[in-house]
């Protein structure tokens, strides 16, 4: 099997996890640079108060789960798998004048690595989505909030789409604020949603390596079987 499917099949990879890591990245500076706001919402009652911008309960860990399968994505899988690729081409143009070269412990340790990487990318899709939708629907108790101003929201766990969305709910006074979280909210909802793309471009990566590997086994095999004869 030609090696130029699973050198496109790399690049698409190294496009979406650079966009996922860029995402991410976006997000966790959005939250760095924001947590200190406050969001005037209309008690309803002809009054208003403020709400910060994140809550107690701020759930992170399906984000640093997230970059991680991405990093290692384009990192070890992308980056890599160019030069392992390099290698096992060398190899191929030696194979032509040793028809008993063997498969390759680069590219089989490599081949290995693809399935991690894709068990990870599919540990992050499931544990992100799982967080999502445990927190979905939640909505946030305007009393409250009027009860803790100047302080973070106390009640319920939160993921960052889903804290948004709630503020969002709010009869949020200002326009400007409400953009700036629709903005945001957008950025959050993109690298979830991008995670099944990463997890589909990673089991095409690996599937190809392991395919790659197999036909590799099966020539070397029927070379040994050919030299018995």
């Amino acid at each position: 099997m030609s090696l130029l499917p699973l050198g496109a099949a790399l690049v698409v990879l190294m496009i979406d996890s650079a966009i996922e890591l860029s995402l991410i990245s976006s997000m966790v500076g959005y939250l760095h640079r924001s947590g200190a706001n406050k969001y005037p919402f209309d008690l309803g009652d002809g009054t208003s108060a403020v709400i910060n911008a994140k809550p107690v309960g701020l759930l992170l860990n399906e984000g640093h789960t997230s970059n991680g399968a991405a990093g290692t994505a384009l990192v070890l899988i992308c980056f890599g798998g160019f030069l392992v690729l390099w290698h096992q081409r060398r190899r191929e143009r030696k194979r032509n004048a040793n028809a008993a070269l063997g498969l390759s412990r680069v590219f089989l340790a490599y081949t290995i690595f693809t399935i991690l990487s894709f068990l990870l990318t599919l540990s992050a899709l499931a544990y992100t989505f799982a967080v999502s939708n445990q927190t979905k629907g939640q909505t946030i108790d305007k009393t409250v909030a009027a009860q803790f101003q100047g302080n973070a929201y106390p009640k319920d766990q939160w993921t960052p789409g889903t804290w948004t969305k709630a503020l969002l709910s709010l009869p949020i006074t200002s326009d400007r604020d409400a953009a700036y979280l629709r903005q945001w909210l957008r950025v959050m909802e993109g690298w979830k949603w991008n995670l099944i793309p990463l997890f589909l471009i990673g089991l095409v990566v690996a599937s190809l390596s392991v395919m790659h590997c197999q036909q590799q086994r099966r020539r070397q095999t029927s070379t040994a079987t050919a030299d018995d004869k």
